[in-house]
C-alpha cells in the first residue's frame, strides 16, 4: 500500500495546484496558535512543550492507523496525511515566478524571488541549490519517513522541521534541541538522498565526495546534500541565461524523486516493503 499512496499523492502534486487545505503549513499553524494557550508560564515546562507538540499527534495518528491496520481505510487515510506533509505549492510558485524573471532578464526580481526560499545563513547559496535543498525538505525526506514507518513517520518528520523552524524564527533557547533532533531525523535520509544524485547523476565525480561524507556524525544535513548535488550536476555559470542553473539542478531532484519511487517500488514487488 505503501506505493500505492506514494503514487497516488504524487501524480495529484505534480498535475494539480493544492489548496490551503491540502498544505501541512495551514494546519500547522493553526495547531501552533492553539498550543500556546495551553502552555504553562513555567520555563523548564515551556522549553520542552515543543517536544510534546511534535510527540503527541505522532502517536494518536499511529493509533488510529493501527485501529484500521490492513483495510481500505487505512490506505485512504495514510494517502491522505502524505498528501498534507508532501510538497510546497509556495516553493513552486517562486520557482515559477523565477523563471518567469530569468526569461526577460530581469535580475532585480530573481534575486527577491531568490530570498523567499533562503535563509538568513543561505546569503552564499546560489537559488538551484536552495531548490535542491527544499526538495529534499518537502519530497525526498517525507518519502522515506512514509515508506519507513507510514503516515506517523511522514507526520513525525514535517512537524519536526516545522516545530524546528518556528523555534529558530522566534530565536527561542529550545532550538538548538530542535537542531539536533532533525540532524538525527535526517542523517539516514539525506545520505539516501545523496546516493540518488550519484546514481542518477555523475556517479565517478560524485561518489567521492558521497563516500567520504557517509559516517562524518558532525557534518549538516544540507552540507552533505549540497556538495554532493553540485557534483552530481555539474552546472557551468551562464551570465546570458539565469534559469540554467536552478533548471538543471531541479531536473536532478526529480530525477532522484522518480529513483526512489522505482526503488520503493523493487523493494514493494520484493516483499521487503509492505
Amino acid at each position: 500500500m505503501t506505493i500505492i499512496s506514494l503514487l497516488v499523492v504524487l501524480l495529484v502534486e505534480r498535475v494539480t495546484t493544492k489548496s490551503q487545505y491540502w498544505q501541512f503549513e495551514f494546519y500547522f499553524n493553526k495547531y501552533i496558535n492553539s498550543t500556546r494557550r495551553l502552555q504553562s508560564e513555567e520555563p523548564s515546562t515551556r522549553s520542552w512543550w515543543w517536544v510534546a507538540i511534535i510527540v503527541v499527534p505522532v502517536i494518536l495518528v499511529y493509533v488510529l492507523v493501527q485501529k484500521l491496520s490492513n483495510g481500505l481505510l487505512e490506505l485512504v487515510l495514510s494517502t491522505a496525511i502524505l498528501m498534507v506533509c508532501v510538497g510546497c505549492p509556495a516553493v513552486r510558485a517562486t520557482y515559477k515566478c523565477f523563471l518567469q524573471a530569468a526569461n526577460r532578464g530581469d535580475l532585480e526580481a530573481c534575486s527577491l524571488y531568490a530570498d523567499q526560499i533562503g535563509e538568513p545563513e543561505d546569503t552564499l547559496e546560489s537559488f538551484g541549490r536552495n531548490l535542491v535543498w527544499q526538495n529534499y525538505l518537502h519530497y525526498a525526506s517525507v518519502i522515506l519517513w512514509f515508506t519507513a514507518l507510514g503516515a506517523s513517520g511522514a507526520l513525525l518528520y514535517v512537524l519536526a522541521r516545522e516545530t524546528f523552524k518556528q523555534l529558530k524564527a522566534t530565536q527561542h533557547p529550545s532550538a538548538a534541541d530542535a537542531r539536533i533532533l532533525m540532524h538525527v531525523l535526517d542523517w539516514v535520509p539525506v545520505r539516501i538522498t545523496a546516493l540518488g544524485f550519484l546514481l542518477v547523476g555523475h556517479f565517478s565525480r560524485a561518489f567521492p565526495t558521497w563516500l567520504g561524507h557517509l559516517l562524518d556524525p558532525q557534518i549538516a544535513a544540507k552540507t552533505l546534500l549540497l556538495n554532493v548535488a553540485t557534483q552530481a550536476e555539474e552546472v557551468e555559470p551562464d551570465e546570458s541565461n539565469y534559469a540554467e542553473e536552478p533548471s538543471t539542478l531541479v531536473r536532478l531532484a526529480k530525477r532522484n524523486v522518480m529513483f526512489i519511487l522505482v526503488a520503493i517500488a523493487l523493494l514493494t514487488l520484493s516483499g521487503w516493503i509492505n
